[in-house]
């Protein structure tokens, strides 16, 4: 008589974690590895190449004075929207709908802003591309972070943020000669952002899967197992893995809020770990924010040329290369928030040097520097803001850090530009030095989550 075992139905999620977590690497397909480059790349091209876009669509559009303002603020609201809506969208019907939403509103926001006729609908498609922008590299980090094992969750998205600093680089020269062709180029450009809608169609069970952590956490166990040991597989375990069933633990308690999974993040311990990211992100986002869109003239108010200050802004795009393989390095040896620390102190005494007045080479330095810095700090920011919070509200918390963080840069317009017009560019330095070191102390606050289950974190 030949027996069948019965397909485990009922898989508690810290079975699910330690089996993740007992996997040598990631088991997920070429195919869902192409899609999240994707997501990153074009997530961070449509940031880069508006800076460089702008000129001539301000041209072509005949916009000036305020105008200009307008889709630039309203990218950032864009953001702020679409962080909550769809960050809380992947955490009550899933990572995989959340992605879609947000990599949907991504592409066609991108696509049709090279189709806009005026200020407004040009104001109109940067906002639908902000509601993209604000939760895509949230939902990304976490979608990873759940999918990893808990010794390689920084170190995969360190190694997809080099991989698209690279194309970004490529492609930064390439549009180049684009934008020198014609009066148009910046709209093929900004179509060219449309491209990834190809991620839509790899959102299925063979490529980015559901995240087996949220189903297990909404009770649909027997889906989870069933995504786990197609994982395991691939990375040659024996389907139900190698470790024995571990109990739950408090995070199933602290959000089993059906209706309502933000609740958990108003609730200790989650109250205070919202703060603090939300700090930091804010603080962090006023000074870098104010920093890159006024490097120019601060270099300009300390003496440096008009012609060496934009050479010196193009080479500081080169510094995140350098800084990218340090982080892939560094990012599983070291605990995460000091990698953040480091990054941004690092961004601070950059700024510094570049305001002592201690010449164009020392300026110079801190310029490249700061670049560095910044670069340092973005991933393992990213995979801190995703570990800190529990599966079932994951997606909203690390959508709300980062994408109400942002608020931070359309603040900066009210903070550092007054300094820098009314008392110049060191007093306006010297406020973005003090609210990085801000940054830094509050995410010092934060808790250690290195080499440590997702479970156990939250717990």
């Amino acid at each position: 008589m030949s027996h069948t075992p019965p397909s485990p139905v009922s898989v508690s999620a810290g079975t699910i974690d330690a089996r993740i977590d007992a996997m040598a690497k990631v088991g997920l397909s070429r195919a869902a590895w192409f899609a999240l480059m994707l997501c990153f790349f074009f997530a961070n091209y449509d940031i880069s190449v508006l800076t460089i876009t702008l000129p001539s669509m301000r041209d072509e559009l005949g916009l000036a004075g305020a105008e200009l303002g307008y889709p630039v603020t309203w990218n950032l609201v864009g953001y702020c929207v679409g962080a909550y809506a769809f960050g809380h969208v992947a955490d009550r019907h899933g990572r995989q709908k959340g992605l879609a939403l947000t990599i949907a509103a991504l592409g066609l926001g991108g696509f049709l802003t090279a189709f806009s006729w005026d200020v407004w609908s040009l104001t109109f498609f940067r906002f639908l591309t902000g509601c993209g922008m604000g939760a895509v590299l949230a939902l990304c980090s976490a979608y990873i972070g759940e999918l990893a094992p808990k010794h390689q969750r920084g170190g995969y998205l360190s190694r997809l943020y080099m991989v698209g600093t690279v194309l970004l680089l490529v492609i930064g020269f390439a549009s180049l000669p684009v934008l020198a062709a014609s009066s148009g180029g910046w709209r093929y450009l900004l179509a060219f952002g449309g491209l990834v809608l190809l991620v839509l169609p790899l959102i299925n069970d063979k490529a980015l899967v559901e995240s087996p952590r949220w189903l297990v956490a909404m009770g649909r166990s027997a889906e989870a197992d069933r995504i786990v040991r197609r994982m395991e597989s691939r990375v040659g375990l024996p389907p139900g893995g190698t470790v024995p069933v571990v109990p739950d633990t408090a995070e199933a308690a602290a959000v089993s809020d059906d209706r309502l999974p933000v609740r958990a993040l108003f609730r200790p311990p989650y109250q205070s770990r919202m703060l603090i990211v939300l700090g930091f992100w804010f603080a962090f986002y006023i000074a870098m924010y104010g920093y890159a869109s006024y490097l120019p003239l601060i270099l300009e108010g300390i003496g440096i040329s008009t012609s060496d200050a934009v050479l010196v802004s193009v080479l500081t795009r080169a510094m995140p290369l350098v800084s990218s393989l340090a982080a892939v390095l560094l990012v599983e040896r070291m605990e995460r928030r000091t990698m953040v620390i480091i990054g941004t102190l690092v961004f601070a005494a950059s700024l510094l040097l570049i305001t002592l007045d201690l010449g164009e080479t020392v300026a110079t330095v801190g310029a490249l520097f700061s670049s560095f810095g910044i670069a340092f700090m973005a991933t393992p920011a990213y995979t801190y803001t995703a570990e800190v919070f529990p599966t079932r509200a994951r997606g909203t918390a690390s959508a709300i850090a980062d994408g109400v963080g942002h608020l931070g840069g359309a603040v900066a317009p009210l903070v550092v530009l007054p300094v820098l017009t009314g008392f110049g560019a060191r007093p306006a330095s010297f406020v973005m030095v003090g609210l990085l070191v801000i940054a830094a102390g509050i995410i010092r606050l934060g808790v250690r989550t290195r080499d440590r289950s997702l479970t156990e974190i939250a717990a």
